[in-house]
């Protein structure tokens, strides 16, 4: 399996944590409950794949162009640039708060 067909699966397998964890998100949560755990894991899991996308996706640039390389690249460029840009504001706001 070369490069662009493995960032392209973890782009699709990215949308879909992503769209999971959405809905979880939105259900009505009192208290503790080990729906947070399972969001918490696939907010982790979601970075990884992410990262691990852009990497492949970077990967296959050298490669000849498909229309899944193409797709792959836009998706997984797109959404690490989502992921750094919350991430930084995300510590943007812990800076502000603790200072």
């Amino acid at each position: 399996m070369n490069f662009s067909k493995r960032s392209f699966h973890f782009s699709v397998f990215s949308i879909i944590l992503m769209v999971a964890f959405l809905i979880l998100s939105m259900s009505n949560r009192n208290g503790s409950t080990a729906l947070d755990s399972v969001v918490g894991y696939l907010i982790t899991l979601f970075f990884v794949t992410v990262i691990i996308g852009f990497v492949l996706a970077l990967l296959s640039i050298k490669e000849k162009a498909s229309l899944k390389k193409h797709i792959a690249l836009v998706v997984n460029i797109g959404l690490a640039l989502l992921l750094t840009y919350h991430t930084l504001q995300n510590l943007s706001s812990i800076s502000q708060a603790f200072s």
